[in-house]
């Protein structure tokens, strides 16, 4: 679903702007003035709410997966860089800016943080009020809400650049091929 997010004091309505060469499945919602770039794909059930805080940017070959939550508080911004995954149920609530290839796990929640690029952020962890270097690696189910934890943390794998790497290149082909099913309305289930 597109839609307008409302005029208030702050700032006129908005509209969701998507390159003619993205992908947004139509159960995802995209309100207000959120910027979806050449290759993204935006699979089932994600929010982007670019209503109170604003613009939402998802930059070029990026996917959003299944129930991924965008929001911004206002007077902010949503960057998200090139090919960058955010797994299914993430939540990143700005300000926030995402660099380019990284990749953020399952149900992890990056909140009014800048992470650079190339970083690997595990499962289930929580970033909060910092600013992370690129090619940094954050542990799953961990809490980094200091520049100090962040001055600990180890520098990603090839194993988990490589893997970041697969999930890009397998939501690349998901992306073409739920094309296909969504224009041609090929998607009834056999024996229907």
């Amino acid at each position: 679903m597109l839609q307008k997010s409302p005029a208030v004091s702050w700032k006129p309505a908005g509209y969701p702007r998507i390159s003619s060469l993205a992908f947004v499945h139509p159960t995802a919602v995209l309100i207000g003035e959120v910027v979806i770039h050449d290759g993204a794909i935006i699979f089932p059930l994600a929010i982007i709410r670019a209503d109170e805080g604003f613009p939402i940017i998802v930059g070029e070959n990026t996917n959003i997966q299944d129930g991924v939550i965008i929001h911004c508080l206002k007077g902010g911004r949503v960057e998200i860089g090139r090919r960058v995954s955010l797994a299914h149920g993430a939540v990143i609530h700005g300000p926030c800016v995402i660099g380019d290839e990284t990749f953020v796990g399952f149900r992890a929640m990056v909140i009014n943080s800048r992470i650079g690029r190339g970083c690997f952020i595990d499962h289930g962890a929580l970033i909060e009020g910092v600013e992370i270097p690129d090619g940094k690696y954050i542990p799953g189910l961990t809490r980094v809400s200091s520049q100090e934890q962040v001055s600990r943390l180890a520098g990603i794998t090839e194993q988990q650049k490589d893997f970041a790497a697969e999930v890009l290149a397998v939501n690349g082909e998901l992306k073409e091929a739920m094309q296909v099913i969504i224009t041609s309305r090929d998607d009834a289930y056999p024996g229907q």
